[in-house]
């Protein structure tokens, strides 16, 4: 696997931005001049720790450098997730098919009170 270095583009009047944070923070650098322009140029970071790289990403970030060289950076797509409502039946539950009828009069019912008896 080959090691890959970022490779930080940025105008004339930014750069000396950059290399003052390289020259800082002990990081190795080559600086090239774009083919393109001669305002624009190419900052090659040779990075040696992961603490490095995490701190140089929050510099570029804050900067606002633009970072090429890495290969295809790919953003994951987000799925949205589908719910489906599965139903889960317990063993000692109860299933009713339809709603209980309530006892009509006609029937009776188990328990009577008689609130006129005088005893009470």
């Amino acid at each position: 696997m080959a090691e890959e270095t970022p490779v930080l583009l940025s105008k004339r009047k930014n750069i000396q931005v950059l290399l003052d944070y390289c020259l800082e923070n002990r990081i190795g650098f080559t600086v090239n001049p774009r083919a393109i322009s001669n305002d624009d140029f190419e900052i090659e970071v040779h990075i040696s720790g992961i603490k490095q790289a995490i701190a140089l990403g929050m510099f570029v970030k804050e900067n606002k450098f633009e970072v090429t060289g890495m290969g295809d950076l790919v953003k994951p797509k987000v799925v949205a997730k589908k719910v489906e409502s599965k139903e889960v039946l317990l063993p000692n539950a109860i299933t009713l098919d339809e709603p209980a009828a309530l006892p009509s009069k006609e029937e009776g019912s188990m328990l009577s009170f008689d609130l006129n008896v005088n005893g009470n």
